[in-house]
């Protein structure tokens, strides 16, 4: 998501909390009905995961998520947002997990796809202020504070999160280079970030939401366990199974690869909040 404020200090600060604050009083007396708020819309969203690699490890007990992100942007900042559970540890890792695998099964990981080397070389960037926001109304005041208007379908998405007992996380980062072309956006590929949580069973993830950039996702993920398992997903194509080594302990690796649909897609006909729209 484009995070397009200002920064501020001082009485303007205070300022424009103040205003935050009494929008968001707003919004949660008529039940958080978005659209009395249209600044919390993006009226030309223009931020994307345009790739995703993953290594998810699971021994029965808990579940570890590596994962190394690609984004298009077009603008000078943006914001990752993403639900995770109430007991996960959070962290941004310098880890050579994706690497090993990579290096292991004899693959180019996501430039295996002409999709992705379309995309051309991404810019290395790096997350910073890392914040979780435990409730609608941290999530909404975040937003207004920093300027960083989203797609419409995002925020119900995360009502839906925060009402399954989730908190998101959230983090910054800006390109280099940064693009004011909506049709050669910045491309940025980021550390791994790694989430931590224990579990009985084994979940995959959601898509990514929609940032108004690109519909799909490159999505190449990789199911590590133990012992071998017949663990399927949902919407990418099975590439096979692999013995492999990882911090020096055996684990036998299932890969799913594939380009998915984001949710929160909108049809053309369907207006963003916060516009004017006339038949």
């Amino acid at each position: 998501m484009a995070v397009t404020g200002s920064s501020v200090e001082g009485p303007e600060f205070r300022t424009l909390l103040q205003r935050a604050e009494a929008s968001v009083a707003r919004i949660e007396a008529a039940n958080w009905d978005f659209a009395l708020v249209p600044e919390l819309f993006s009226p030309d969203a223009a931020a994307d995961v345009l790739a995703k690699q993953m290594v998810h490890v699971f021994d029965g007990k808990t579940v570890t998520r590596f994962g190394r992100l690609v984004m298009g942007g077009v603008g000078p900042r943006f914001n990752l947002m993403g639900p995770i559970f109430s007991h996960a540890k959070f962290r941004v890792s310098k880890t050579t997990i994706i690497d090993e695998v990579e290096d292991q099964l004899g693959t180019k990981g996501l430039a295996d796809f002409p999709e992705f080397r379309a995309l051309g070389k991404p810019q290395k960037v790096e997350f910073y202020n890392y914040t979780l926001l435990y409730n609608i109304r941290e999530f909404a005041r975040w937003f207004l504070l920093n300027g960083s208007g989203c797609f419409p379908s995002s925020l119900e998405f995360i009502v839906r999160f925060f009402a399954a007992g989730n908190i998101i996380q959230s983090n910054m980062y800006e390109p280099a280079v940064p693009s004011k072309n909506k049709k050669r956006p910045a491309i940025m590929e980021s550390e791994l970030l790694t989430v931590t949580y224990s579990a009985r069973e084994f979940e995959w993830m959601d898509t990514p939401l929609f940032g108004g950039l690109n519909p799909n996702t490159i999505l190449l993920e990789y199911v590590a366990t133990p012992k071998p398992s017949k663990i399927s997903h949902p919407y990418l194509k099975f590439d096979g199974e692999h013995a492999v080594k990882l911090g020096g302990k055996p684990y036998y690796i299932r890969r799913f690869s594939g380009i998915a649909p984001k949710n929160g897609v909108r049809h053309g006909s369907v207006p963003q909040e916060g516009q004017d729209f006339r038949v």
